[in-house]
């Protein structure tokens, strides 16, 4: 199992970083985790849209799916490698509600001369409307949904397949469903948008959260994303942090890195 940063930041692209996206590898499907603005571009340096197995949406932040659209048309124009198959399209969970918003944002953009450019949630994904506290199949892995705390609603997301597993945060503030969504995971991706704890409806993590978090569920290993600074020193005060709460691995995501499991030392 493999975990691929494809963008890091909190909120806007900056720097030449995306927002979040993070890509899954198992034996046999690739996922994409949240796809907000600069994902799209950056994707294709690992793969090509069409070669995607599944896109799984944490919450309808635009820092968090922007881009949806954009890789959905990328999938319409298939790779010369891509799996030889009439109807595959991409499964694409999104909170339950979500389909009308995303055909709305379909619509902002017609191309009338070519009318199946403007179909891309019919014709390039499988539109999955998940419920919250929902597990779903895909080929070799299961997928659950872990309901989050945030201003919008959110889960994370934990994928457990053969190879390992993955726990992602998205975003949220502190919950007892932490513990649940990172228990005896091998790769804990988790938020670290903020250098002090928020009790407000915000729903955002700090990095001594993420590690108390981490430690009570036994995780094996910490990526922190979702940072609330590029600055350096702030980053690596988020790791001590983290390291305060949790003897194991802690590192600290940047776009490009790569994660596996089991463990190798990330690239």
């Amino acid at each position: 199992m493999h975990l691929t940063i494809v963008g890091n930041r909190a909120g806007m692209p900056a720097d030449g970083a995306a927002s979040s996206g993070y890509l899954v590898e198992t034996g046999q499907s690739r996922i994409l985790l949240d796809c907000g603005p600069g994902v799209a571009v950056m994707l294709g340096n690992y793969l090509h849209a069409s070669m995607l197995d599944a896109v799984v949406i944490s919450h309808l932040h635009l820092d968090h799916c922007y881009d949806v659209l954009p890789i959905g048309k990328q999938a319409m124009g298939r790779a010369p490698d891509a799996p030889d198959a009439p109807d595959r399209r991409i499964k694409l969970f999104v909170p339950k509600g979500a389909r009308a918003r995303l055909d709305q944002l379909a619509a902002l953009f017609p191309v009338k001369t070519f009318p199946d450019l403007n179909r891309a949630f019919d014709l390039a994904y499988e539109v999955i409307e998940y419920e919250r506290g929902a597990t779903h199949t895909l080929t070799d892995c299961s997928i659950e949904l872990v309901p989050m705390v945030h201003t919008e609603p959110a889960c994370g997301i934990r994928i457990e397949s053969p190879t390992g597993s993955i726990a992602f945060t998205g975003d949220t503030g502190w919950n007892d469903n932490l513990v649940a969504l990172a228990a005896d995971v091998d790769i804990f991706l988790a938020e670290s948008t903020l250098a002090e704890p928020d009790h407000t409806a915000h729903g955002h993590l700090c990095a001594t959260e993420v590690g108390r978090a981490a430690a009570a569920a036994g995780a094996r290993s910490v990526v922190l994303t979702h940072l609330g600074s590029a600055q350096p020193q702030w980053q690596q005060a988020r790791r001590d942090d983290v390291s305060a709460e949790f003897d194991g691995p802690v590192h600290l995501s940047r776009p490009g890195m790569r994660f596996s499991v089991p463990a190798e030392q990330p690239r």
